[in-house]
């Protein structure tokens, strides 16, 4: 009987909860509609601070923040939804528009790296076990009696979904160690080394996306930006990552 009843609490809360956050998405998306752009991004932050770290949450928070014109908070945002839906058109679109009102470069991605980028990590993994539930079927076709020839050619389908899988699984998790960073203050220069008053290498627009190569213990990282290589302090710059 204290197990039911307190499983009904867990429903009824969860409920509750679910009923509370609903109604804060929907206040942040009123004051958007109405232009209240400062009010909208203080909504959905409080959805972000209690977890709810969803694409449309960073989608939606990107947008009022652009209006807002806070550019790096808007592309930061844009960007953590793209990593969840890099295919969707419009984040795709509004991430472009943010970079170009930024007087940022934007990196053109190689065909292999849009390939593996085509899918999210999420849909990566959920791609390679699709992979080995169907290798693992014909598998059990080579059991019974059935051309035999013809199914290890199907097991060719399977091992590749598993191999393309597994290259763009690693191609995010590079993020982990290669992470993007967004400017977030005016005036960021890279420098040739990672030390004050190293000399000038070039500038970056505040909101423009870097990708670190390395980083010093001593709050500096070395990001690439339109082909070249620098340092910047950290106070520069926010990290980004799937």
């Amino acid at each position: 009987m204290k197990l039911f009843l307190s499983m009904c609490t867990a429903l009824a809360l969860s409920s509750l909860t679910a009923f509370a956050q609903q109604e804060q998405f929907s206040s942040a998306q009123i004051a958007y509609d109405a232009g209240r752009y400062a009010e909208a991004v203080l909504l959905y932050e409080k959805i972000l601070d209690q977890g709810i770290a969803n694409p449309e949450v960073h989608y939606n928070i990107a947008n009022a923040y652009f209006k807002d014109s806070d550019l790096p908070k808007a592309v930061w945002h844009y960007q953590k939804a793209w990593y969840e839906m890099p295919r969707d058109p419009d984040v795709k679109a509004n991430l472009h528009f943010a970079l170009n009102a930024a007087g940022a470069i934007e990196a053109k991605p190689a065909f292999t790296e849009r390939l593996l980028c085509s899918l999210s990590k999420s849909e990566w993994i959920i791609a390679a076990t699709a992979g080995y539930l169907l290798l693992i079927l014909l598998l059990l076709l080579l059991q019974v009696k059935t051309s035999r020839r013809l199914v290890v050619k199907l097991c060719l389908v399977p091992l590749g979904i598993i191999l393309l899988s597994t290259f763009g699984w690693l191609r995010w998790n590079q993020l982990q160690t290669h992470p993007d960073w967004v400017v977030v203050k005016t005036e960021a220069t890279a420098l040739f080394g990672p030390v004050k008053g190293s000399t000038a290498h070039f500038k970056i627009p505040i909101g423009a996306l870097v990708r670190q190569r390395s980083i010093d213990p001593k709050g500096w990282v070395e990001v690439e930006y339109d082909g070249k290589q620098g340092w910047l302090e950290t106070e520069y710059i926010s990290r980004i990552s799937p």
